[in-house]
């Protein structure tokens, strides 16, 4: 993972990038059950809402690719989207991004 930009990101954006990053974990858990049911609930609400704010701005196909992606800190040379110019990719994650922070209501 490449973290030299992440100091010149705003706290918004490394939250919605670390909450990203945690999406197969919870996932896991959510799976597996092992954990307390507090714990579980909180962690079905996060990433059904990262899933949501995903799905209003990409496909259901590229959902989870955009998560992992935003969350690993992939760019476009990296990407495994296929089809898009760089601009729409960029677009589209900073829109992924603006979104799951809305709908986790981290801002307005």
């Amino acid at each position: 993972m490449r973290t030299a930009n992440v100091n010149k990101m705003n706290s918004l954006d490394v939250l919605v990038n670390a909450l990203c990053r945690d999406f197969p974990r919870r996932e896991r858990a959510i799976k597996e059950g092992v954990l307390s049911r507090r714990t579980l609930t909180e962690f079905r609400y996060l990433n059904f809402k990262i899933l949501e704010a995903t799905l209003e701005v990409v496909e259901e196909q590229y959902a989870r690719l955009y998560i992992k992606e935003i969350g690993e800190n992939i760019g476009y040379a990296k990407t495994e989207t296929e089809g898009l110019s760089e601009i729409s990719y960029k677009a589209r994650k900073k829109n992924i991004r603006e979104n799951i922070a809305r709908v986790l209501h981290l801002s307005d």
